[in-house]
């Protein structure tokens, strides 16, 4: 066996060899020497739309343990298997040279000429995995940054409107909100527990409670307990007066967040505010607040945060919102 002279270029002192591929293909030691060779040309060589010349002369130079015939019978055997295609073409760089050519067909690409070196995989591997945690990380973060600009928005807002409700007993409160929407003729407030969401209360010329259901019907409502019962509603949701939502607008977390943070909610016989809605992978979560501690919690089944669709977690909501 003819010894390998030691001047062959850096390009070619290393070619890997990919045995999986020299495998699926039944490839002889030699033809997958040259199909590595050629997969190591593709970063080094003289491109040609999708050829690259390759002539006799070149593979002898760098690889010349191999012969002549046995070079041009392993080439057969790769084009044979649509590995790589080989046809003359002419390189502008060599004066329009009539040369061979070779093109690595996608199969042929498949081949693996990855370097693997333990030690240097871990470390690589390694800094993958720190990278991939980093970027979620940071994507968190800025996810949790929109959401908390979001909710201070929402929370500047709801202060600014409705601070002044705050502070008064509940006698006081009925009285003010009875003066001054009676003397607007603007709707107090919707979604309302107890009736249609969509229906609007106002307070009459007489200064009666009055509704305005979807179907456009205007009634003053007479009955004593569904009057208390309104009542004792906006009680528990200050933050609703002056509030009208539109249903007619399109679900989205700012929507849902600006409807329903701050709403009194009952769940597991504990007094909750929702406290944010929050967006996830495929749908919502929803952290309330509890009333009594100020804990923040997250609704969770069997230890797992449940996600909601948009509807469904409206509907949620509407559903478990604090009894009279």
């Amino acid at each position: 066996m003819s010894q390998a002279p030691q001047n062959l270029p850096k390009r070619v002192r290393v070619l890997v060899k990919d045995i999986l591929f020299q495998e699926r293909y039944a490839l002889t030691h030699t033809q997958v020497d040259i199909m590595a060779y050629i997969i190591n040309a593709l970063s080094w060589a003289i491109k040609i739309g999708d050829f690259f010349p390759l002539t006799t002369k070149k593979f002898q130079e760098d690889l010349p343990q191999i012969s002549e015939k046995t070079l041009e019978e392993s080439l057969r055997v790769l084009k044979a298997m649509e590995l790589i295609e080989v046809e003359m073409i002419k390189v502008p760089e060599w004066k329009n040279a009539r040369v061979r050519g070779i093109s690595v067909l996608s199969k042929g690409l498949e081949y693996n000429a990855g370097y693997y070196k333990a030690d240097e995989q871990k470390i690589i591997e390694s800094l993958k995995e720190q990278l991939r945690v980093a970027n979620k990380k940071i994507e968190n973060l800025e996810m949790i940054e929109e959401e908390n600009k979001i909710l201070e928005e929402l929370k500047e807002e709801d202060t600014k409107d409705n601070n002044k409700y705050d502070d008064l007993e509940f006698t006081e409160l009925v009285k003010t909100v009875t003066k001054e929407f009676g003397e607007t003729s603007e709707p107090i407030c919707n979604c309302v527990k107890g009736w249609v969401k969509e229906t609007k209360f106002y307070i009459n010329s007489y200064n009666k409670l009055t509704l305005l259901s979807p179907s456009g019907n205007v009634v003053q409502i007479k009955n004593p307990i569904e009057i208390n019962n309104f009542w004792k509603y906006i009680d528990k949701n200050r933050h609703q007066i002056g509030n009208i939502f539109d249903f007619e607008k399109k679900l989205s977390i700012e929507e849902l967040n600006k409807r329903y943070i701050g709403l009194d909610i009952h769940l597991n016989n504990i007094n909750f505010n929702v406290y944010k809605i929050k967006e996830s992978k495929n749908g919502v979560t929803i952290s309330l607040k509890e009333i009594k501690s100020g804990k923040i919690t997250t609704i969770t089944r069997n230890g797992e945060s449940v996600i909601f669709e948009l509807k469904e977690c409206e509907e949620f909501l509407l559903g478990l919102r604090s009894s009279y």
